[in-house]
């Protein structure tokens, strides 16, 4: 629960006292060397309802995850999800000129997760999986345009969505060492 309150305030301090335009996925800036965006694009947001949804969503995804994120893996699965969905926005999403928030990454831990599930023998991430691949094709359905829209004064990036469930993917077939704590089945 560390990681989630640190990340938390960080991420809430941050949009407290530095301007979005600083840290937003800016494509232009990143072209002239900011590249630091990849990443902070992640920890920016549009309001105040943004960054409580996507602060609300990771602490219900340690909630649901945390036998899997001991230690360090939550800043280095959250650290590796961000950088993959920024420059998976950068090299698959040309159209796309600025992003905020963090809900691609979060995607992306929720799939990891599931795979956990997986590997540990729990059905529920095979349930977990099919729920957010049903959720993707939803999103696409919907084009981005959905009340959350309206709420957090942006289109939603279904981009992001499916960049970062596929980073998930791939991350989760990666073993991070999790035989070395015990995990309850």
């Amino acid at each position: 629960m560390f990681w989630v309150i640190t990340f938390s305030l960080v991420t809430a301090l941050l949009f407290f006292t530095v301007p979005n335009h600083l840290l937003s996925f800016d494509r232009p800036l990143i072209a002239q060397g900011e590249g630091w965006r990849i990443i902070t694009g992640n920890l920016a947001h549009t309001n105040g309802w943004h960054l409580l949804l996507n602060l609300s969503g990771l602490a219900v995804l340690y909630s649901l995850f945390r036998e899997y994120l001991a230690a360090w893996r939550l800043p280095l699965v959250l650290l590796l999800l961000c950088t993959a969905v920024g420059l998976g926005i950068w090299w698959w999403c040309p159209q796309t000129q600025w992003y905020m928030g963090l809900s691609g990454a979060l995607h992306g831990l929720f799939v990891w997760g599931a795979l956990q599930d997986i590997r540990y023998r729990r059905h529920s991430g095979w349930l977990m999986l099919l729920g957010v691949a049903i959720k993707l094709g939803l999103d696409f359905y919907s084009a981005g345009e959905s009340p959350v829209a309206t709420l957090i004064g942006a289109r939603v990036h279904i981009e992001s969505h499916l960049i970062g469930s596929g980073a998930g993917l791939l991350l989760g077939l990666i073993p991070l060492g999790l035989g070395s704590q015990t995990i309850k089945s």
